[in-house]
């Protein structure tokens, strides 16, 4: 792989100890979340998070589950080389409709403190086998509050979509209850099988393997 940087953004509510396990087939640069700022968009959000980093059009960014959705929305009045997703939505693709149930529930409005992370929570469970990785990531989740988990719902919701400037490559998993698998028109995707939202705990080396092989080669 010739010289350009990787930045990795992680899932919602979670920072950079989650991939302690995982080892990428590059240098990666792990970024962290900020605090979003009251009725801020997520483009705004996504310029003021990215905008702090001297990312360059050779660069790479890898987003995973919610970190995915932030890096194409930034990657779309941004040049970068190429942009992979582990587990998050393309920006062709659907929501699964139980994103619009919650959102037709009212829930983002009512729901008592503690309640929507214990929701998230739960749907990050489905599907996966108890383990260490799992209880460091919901163990992550706890260092935002809720106005945070209702920020990015609402910011999942009302994503507008934009088509982002540079190849998008997507990881996905066959058993993931968050995002569910739907083939891009043009970009690349590759499906992981047998395994849930937290691929990157349980196919690390076939992940990896997948980065070196397949996207390692597009890059200049």
């Amino acid at each position: 792989m010739s010289e350009c940087r990787v930045w990795v953004l992680p899932g919602m509510g979670a920072d950079s100890r989650i991939f302690k396990s995982f080892k990428f087939p590059w240098n990666a640069t792990y970024l962290e979340w900020i605090e979003p700022k009251t009725e801020e968009s997520l483009s705004e959000y996504a310029d003021r998070l990215l905008g702090a980093y001297p990312i360059n059009e050779n660069d790479l960014i890898f987003g995973y589950s919610f970190g995915g959705i932030v890096a194409q929305d930034w990657a779309s009045r941004n040049k970068v080389q190429r942009v992979v997703l582990l587990n998050s939505l393309h920006y062709e693709a659907v929501l699964r409709p139980v994103f619009k149930n919650i959102a037709a529930t009212g829930i983002l409005r009512w729901a008592p403190h503690g309640m929507i992370l214990s929701l998230i929570k739960f749907m990050t469970r489905l599907n996966t086998e108890p383990s260490r990785q799992l209880d460091l990531l919901l163990e992550t989740m706890e260092q935002f509050d809720c106005q945070y988990y209702r920020w990015v719902l609402r910011a999942i919701l009302h994503w507008e979509r934009p088509a982002p400037l540079a190849p998008v490559d997507t990881i996905l998993g066959e058993l993931d209850p968050v995002f569910s698998i739907q083939k891009p028109s043009k970009d690349r995707f590759w499906i992981l099988q047998g395994a849930t939202h937290l691929s990157f705990t349980t196919h690390s080396s076939q992940i990896s393997n997948l980065l070196k092989e397949k996207v390692d080669p597009t890059l200049v």
